[in-house]
């Protein structure tokens, strides 16, 4: 096989985003298969490159997630590789990225076992209402809106998530509900497209219901990303960055996506193809 495009068992053919993946390898003569990345059948020495892709229960078992691709990025080439999946899967990658000067959204952070006044720490910061969020997770898995009134709950909420691992609490930004983020997607360094997508929890106001392609707008948001990017110095076969606007109208990073993120290849008519080229060349 060529490529194994790696998923999870709730994926067995994968994301309808990424399944657009498939023939545009297959035009260039590739043999590409989805493949769950937990198949003890597979001979991954046999694979040319595995990529990463929608391995959403990664999260859940974290450990036994960046083990495998410790042993696999051994057998084959592996994309994104085991330094970054392992960098990655845990947020604290974004107290680096603001130690290097990106401006990330305001985030205080809870240790595993810690606890937080969030009442006082609201009141401090001047915020409305907060997120929490566990330092390992995804699609919203244990995500918390909570506002100002619900202070008390917030603090209760903050020890029974710290009792499991690192916690995050920022401020709510209320742009969300209307313009969502914007997600910046690139393959081996290069720009490819943009999406703007509604907010993650399924229950959280949103302006629009579903991801759309658009056209960036001058460069300075582009150009944001891209400083992202460079802060991060490793090789990436793909990336997305997400960025939102901040309750003072300031863009701030959100999240850069370098595990296994929807590229929204379905949304661009040229991605596939181009995602397609850049596994290509690493072959």
């Amino acid at each position: 096989m060529d490529v194994a495009v790696l998923t999870w068992s709730g994926l067995p053919e994968l994301d309808s985003f990424d399944r657009p993946l498939l023939p545009a390898l297959a035009e260039l003569g590739l043999d590409a298969r989805p493949v769950r990345w937990d198949d003890a059948a597979v001979d991954w020495s046999a694979v040319r490159l595995a990529l990463v892709r929608n391995t959403w229960d990664s999260h859940l078992r974290r450990d036994a997630f960046v083990a495998w691709a410790d042993r696999v990025g051994r057998l084959t080439r592996l994309h994104n590789p085991a330094e970054v999946l392992r960098w990655n899967t845990h947020k604290r990658y974004l107290r680096e990225l603001e130690d290097q000067g990106v401006p990330v959204t305001p985030t205080v952070w809870v240790e595993r076992g810690g606890t937080l006044d969030v009442g006082a720490l609201m009141r401090e910061r001047g915020w409305d209402a907060v997120v929490l969020k566990p330092a390992v997770s995804a699609g919203g898995l244990k995500t918390y809106v909570l506002p100002r009134a619900e202070a008390r709950a917030a603090t209760a909420r903050v020890a029974e998530l710290a009792a499991e691992g690192d916690v995050l609490v920022q401020p709510y930004l209320t742009a969300f509900e209307t313009e969502g983020e914007r997600s910046y997607v690139f393959f081996d360094g290069a720009f490819s497209h943009a999406v703007h997508r509604p907010p993650t929890l399924p229950d959280a106001p949103r302006g629009f219901a579903e991801p759309r392609g658009f056209t960036p707008e001058g460069r300075e948001e582009l150009r944001l990303a891209e400083s992202v990017l460079e802060a991060v110095g490793r090789p990436l076969l793909y990336a997305r960055v997400d960025v939102a606007t901040d309750n003072a109208g300031r863009t701030r990073l959100q999240e850069v996506e370098l595990t296994e993120p929807r590229l929204f290849l379905s949304l661009d008519a040229g991605a596939p193809g181009r995602l397609a080229r850049a596994i290509a060349a690493k072959l």
